[in-house]
């Protein structure tokens, strides 16, 4: 847009020209019009800067087991709302829980904050579906009075495979540019690493995250309580370990202690989201665990350092490298040049962060009056 803007203004810009060349014959029409061109160039070059200094959005893909806590939902609003805001382009999202709902559960979701064209991807080879009657599940069976679906789904959702969801999105994105914001399992991410060529790309999926992918945010692992096997490893261990062993690109890791110490306040569920239609988020919360209860953020902390990588309410640790050991057991030791920094957050640093979270999500979505 810029650069077709530059170009009808070099045009306009000659024309004028020209029409002073017309008039030479009379001084005072050539001075006016040679003291327009003058600050007609300075405000150019100002739009010019200006335009240069609007950072471009950030590319991300979501990566998220929704269902198991409704953290992940939450997640997923702050990047709606980021979206809504130009700062995020989201890409796509990838569920590899294997309940069908889980999927439906994020089509209500893209329909309901007005980002219904963000495509879909589902891992159908998930090692397990944490049981099927979760809060995914009841949404996707909620009905109005009239006995009609609550929320509205798309007319013919179409989920794509996830690895082939993430080969095509990749292979159309600027070399180290897509941050993917894993928040479940690693069973996705280990499969796209061992993907092989495609018709997308001829490049193994190891190399095309190394070519395409600038870093991973990850909530997974716990560095302090040295017994602590954090779920998020555990449940696929296999496929941690192969991720966590291969990735080309480097890890911000939320550990677990880092969720607990940022709480989504229960009394900003039951009272902040009053705006006259029911919110599946706010749906789903309630139908997570027995009301009220305060929230954990693990996932949403992940989020939102994808989304403000250069936030001072977070603290990055040195460099160093991740060990999973003894059956889910994460160890984090310091080395220049390593893959991996950890995520820690002071007091104050919490509280400026649970701020924003009550800030975002009580923010009603750009399409919603």
């Amino acid at each position: 847009m810029i650069l077709v803007s530059s170009f009808f203004y070099l045009i306009w810009l000659i024309i004028y020209i020209f029409s002073i060349f017309v008039e030479f014959n009379q001084p005072n029409k050539v001075m006016k019009r040679l003291l327009f061109i003058f600050g007609l160039l300075l405000s150019g070059i100002n739009y010019t800067i200006h335009a240069q200094e609007i950072p471009s959005p950030q590319s991300i893909i979501f990566e998220t087991d929704m269902g198991n806590d409704i953290d992940d939902a939450m997640a997923l609003d702050i990047l709606y709302k980021n979206m809504d805001q130009d700062r995020i382009n989201l890409l796509g999202i990838s569920v590899h829980k294997n309940n069908p709902h889980a999927a439906e559960f994020i089509d209500i979701m893209n329909n309901w904050y007005g980002h219904k064209r963000i495509p879909i991807g589902v891992n159908t080879s998930s090692v397990t579906d944490m049981g099927a009657m979760d809060y995914c599940t009841k949404v996707c069976a909620m009905n109005d009075k009239d006995g009609m679906a609550l929320f509205e789904r798309s007319k013919k959702p179409k989920f794509e495979e996830a690895v082939e969801m993430y080969r095509r999105i990749l292979a159309e994105q600027d070399d180290h540019s897509v941050v993917i914001v894993t928040v479940g399992f690693s069973t996705t991410m280990a499969a796209l690493l061992k993907s092989p060529a495609d018709n997308y790309s001829a490049m193994t999926g190891k190399e095309l995250v190394e070519k395409k992918v600038k870093y991973f945010s990850i909530m997974a692992g716990e560095f302090e309580n040295a017994d602590h096997r954090e779920f998020n490893i555990e449940q696929d261990l296999e496929a941690a370990k192969y991720f966590f062993e291969n990735s080309p690109v480097p890890f911000i890791v939320t550990p677990f202690k880092l969720g607990t110490q940022v709480l989504y306040p229960a009394k900003s569920i039951l009272n902040d989201f009053e705006w006259g239609r029911k919110h599946p988020f706010i749906e789903a919360y309630k139908n997570y665990l027995t009301m009220p209860y305060n929230c954990c953020t693990f996932d949403v902390i992940a989020t939102y350092y994808a989304c403000f990588p250069e936030t001072e309410n977070l603290t990055l640790s040195e460099e160093g490298e991740v060990e999973i050991y003894d059956g889910g057991k994460t160890r984090f030791t310091a080395k220049k040049g390593g893959r991996f920094r950890i995520l820690s957050a002071n007091e104050e640093q919490c509280r400026k962060i649970q701020e924003y979270f009550i800030s975002t999500l009580t923010t009603k979505p750009k399409n919603i009056h």
